[in-house]
């Protein structure tokens, strides 16, 4: 009982730290990307780069996750709505 008691904190602790790293490591990557985006906005630049970034890769994602969807019409319903 006391190994699996062991494994278990282990497995929890392991856990919190893959977790908090994770997050410190996307929030330092988002902290990046608005620096880097107001900077930018300050050079003037901001609306040029946006253009760029939907140029490249806003019309390939726009087309690739497209689908056709046939409408359904869906029946009556009769009797009492409660």
């Amino acid at each position: 009982m006391f190994f699996s008691t062991k494994v278990a904190d282990f497995a929890q602790k392991s856990a919190v730290v893959v977790l908090a790293g994770t997050t410190i490591y996307y929030m330092v990557g988002i902290g990046k990307m608005v620096n880097m985006r107001m900077e930018l906005k300050k050079q003037g630049k901001l609306q040029e780069e946006l253009q760029r970034h939907m140029e490249n890769y806003g019309s390939k994602s726009s087309d690739e996750h497209s689908v056709e969807t046939n409408p359904r019409s869906v029946p009556a319903h009769k009797g009492n709505v409660t």
